[in-house]
């Protein structure tokens, strides 16, 4: 018994005379000085939520323009798009970007545009989603 006694006094002895040195140590306490000319978020950037209400307006519009049958998959796509919106950006980006979507969708439109929204539509896909 005394022999165990031993041994967990020395151990702990050891842990103490190991760990003190990084308890003595004193980080300073004066604050890192903010960065220079920190760049805005992406989500809080007004050009780049402009941006994503146009790409969801687009989108929204190539789900209109969009043979019944191919509707569900063309949510499909937007959708993902929303999930990496939401994963890189965050939620108020993804936010933007849906509600545009459900916009474009949604009010009438002049259906002559629908080749240009396809066209603007599949150049996205190709860039951010078919990786």
């Amino acid at each position: 018994m005394r022999s165990y006694q031993l041994r967990a006094a020395i151990l702990a002895l050891a842990c103490l005379t190991s760990a003190g040195p990084a308890l003595a140590q004193n980080p300073s306490t004066t604050p890192a000085a903010p960065a220079q000319e920190v760049p805005t978020p992406p989500a809080d950037n007004p050009t780049f939520l402009d941006g994503l209400r146009r790409v969801g307006v687009m989108a929204g519009q190539v789900v209109e323009c969009s043979a019944d049958a191919d509707k569900q998959n063309e949510i499909s796509r937007a959708m993902e798009l929303a999930n990496l919106i939401a994963i890189h950006f965050g939620l108020k980006a993804a936010f933007t970007f849906t509600g545009a979507l459900g916009y474009g969708s949604g009010r009438p439109f002049d259906k002559a545009g629908c080749s240009q929204a396809v066209d603007g539509w599949k150049q996205i896909q190709a860039k951010y989603l078919n990786k």
